[in-house]
């Protein structure tokens, strides 16, 4: 079975409508993050969805949005470690 991708599991979990109004956008638009834009969701909304999805009480982690399994690290480059 394959993963879910980012757009499809919050489009499943809040509605593209309610994203759509929450973000200013239109339904079409944010259609296509799941359809053409590879799954992922652009990085101007992923705040206001973490906002969105808590604001309605939905189980939505900072990992879901930007596509990144949680058990994956966040690359950090090496003059920062």
């Amino acid at each position: 079975m394959e993963a879910e991708s980012p757009a499809t599991r919050v489009i499943r979990l809040l509605g593209a409508k309610r994203i759509a109004a929450h973000c200013d956008l239109t339904t079409d638009a944010v259609w296509k993050w799941a359809k053409r834009g590879g799954g992922m969701i652009p990085a101007r909304y992923q705040f206001a969805i973490l906002g969105l999805a808590e604001r309605e009480g939905k189980p939505l982690l900072v990992d879901e949005i930007i596509g990144r399994a949680p058990s994956e690290p966040a690359s950090v480059p090496d003059d920062v470690q």
